[in-house]
């Protein structure tokens, strides 16, 4: 028998016990502690969480003529959780049978329709008896939602696009079978992940629902739209997406994801999550934070103690070409001359455009940012230089540093590890795909660059 003190953060091992979270119980909890060795501690364990674990047990050193099967079973994170298709089935059941499905997939989607139209007339009626008056947008919302939309021909972008509005008007109607069943996803998505739930260790179940999500309600989405592609389709491009959406930055069109060939691929993530993830963001967002607080910790003073030179000092530090420095810089219509002491000034309009990342949701929207940012450089390059260039990564790769340094954005870690987890693979080796790999490149960079 031994008595053993250690801090707990200095160990890498499993524990498989009945421990708390947070203080191990006065009663001395039976336990196994196992080491990445294969060493491993039998015994009583006590303390608190943090500052010291108090052991008292047998320490075992298992010989190379010991079988696996008499070793100790390492208890791994993750091995007793409930598969992600296997979460809220009967939640996903219930809006099945909504649709006059016995199980998913199989039924009429005539009737699924006359099931749908049936639900919101009901409550329109149910409202007009009731004492809370819907309003005029409301009202008009669950009468378009009645009628079936009717696609005739091959499918097309447009088609794509009425598909992808319908969508964000029906789960935005709890009435609607998809609106209650996004509703309800939401609310257990928060159950779990927020207050006790809130730890860094569940991150990668929390992705995990958010995929198995997508993936159920484009079954369901698909069943409703038989005509709609398949996962990874390519729809050809007749003519440019339609899009409600006002543009990032000013002065830059809206542009559009592009893929490995001409037309818009089809993804259950670029349907659903411009619906979904807006909904699920804090929680999720919360859980990415936790998981990179240590290194974003590091970036961050990094950039704050980088963040301290002038506009010139800076972009000589970080190996900006001369010839991309800007000479002079127009304020308020007023043409004014770079001085050595002037600060947050050169690439403004880049600067700007990068910080809108932390106001959009999804991936793709992230992605567009960081590419308008791209363009932004380019254009103050070109009217400074005055003549047409073409970037190099060698040239381009210290500009853009700069840039993500001005923009102070505090917890672009968790930014690059949300778009990294939840983007398309098809877009990895676009430009966009490119583009973020540079903005990730320059998180790391960060972190290791140093004053002299």
């Amino acid at each position: 028998m031994l008595t053993i003190w250690c801090s707990f953060f200095l160990l890498n091992f499993y524990i498989e016990n009945t421990f708390s979270n947070f203080t191990f119980s006065p009663t001395l909890p039976q336990g196994t502690l196992t080491m990445p060795n294969g060493d491993y501690i039998e015994g009583c364990f006590s303390g608190e969480w943090g500052s010291g674990i108090k052991i008292t047990g047998t320490y075992f050193k298992p010989s190379l003529y010991e079988s696996d099967k008499d070793r100790p079973k390492v208890l791994k994170l993750g091995n007793l959780a409930v598969p992600p298709d296997e979460k809220w089935k009967a939640v996903f059941d219930e809006c099945w049978r909504q649709l006059g499905c016995e199980n998913p997939g199989q039924g009429e989607v005539w009737k699924a329709w006359e099931n749908i139209a049936v639900a919101l007339t009901a409550s329109r009626r149910q409202h007009r008896d009731s004492p809370e008056i819907l309003s005029r947008s409301q009202t008009q919302t669950l009468e378009s939602l009645e009628f079936i939309p009717q696609h005739a021909g091959a499918f097309s972008v447009e088609k794509y696009d009425d598909i992808r509005k319908y969508l964000i008007k029906a789960c935005d109607t709890p009435p609607h079978p998809l609106g209650r069943l996004v509703e309800t996803l939401v609310a257990v998505y928060r159950m779990t992940y927020v207050g006790v739930g809130a730890n860094r260790r569940l991150l990668q179940e929390a992705v995990k629902e958010i995929k198995s999500y997508l993936k159920r309600l484009f079954q369901l989405v698909r069943f409703l739209f038989p005509e709609l592609p398949e996962e990874g389709s390519t729809i050809p491009l007749s003519a440019p997406l339609p899009s409600e959406r006002k543009p990032f930055c000013t002065g830059m069109s809206d542009s559009r994801s592009e893929s490995p060939e001409p037309g818009y691929v089809v993804t259950s993530s670029g349907l659903l999550l411009p619906v979904l993830l807006p909904r699920l963001y804090p929680p999720l967002f919360m859980l990415y934070a936790l998981d990179n607080d240590r290194e974003e910790d590091i970036y961050w003073e990094c950039v704050l103690r980088l963040n301290k030179q002038p506009d010139i000092a800076l972009l000589g530090f970080l190996g900006v070409q001369r010839k991309f420095w800007p000479v002079t810089l127009s304020i308020l219509g007023e043409t004014k001359k770079v001085l050595p002491t002037t600060k947050d000034a050169c690439f403004a309009s880049a600067v700007e455009c990068l910080q809108q990342i932390s106001t959009t949701f999804t991936p793709s929207d992230k992605l567009k940012v960081i590419q308008q940012t791209f363009e932004e450089i380019s254009q103050s390059v070109l009217a400074s230089l005055q003549e047409d260039f073409l970037w190099s990564m060698d040239d381009l790769f210290p500009v853009f540093l700069y840039v993500v340094l001005r923009a102070r954005i505090r917890n672009l870690g968790s930014e690059v590890h949300l778009i990294e987890d939840l983007m398309d693979p098809y877009l990895q080796h676009g430009e966009q795909g490119i583009m973020f790999t540079t903005l990730k490149a320059c998180y790391y960079q960060i972190q290791r660059e140093k004053l002299n």
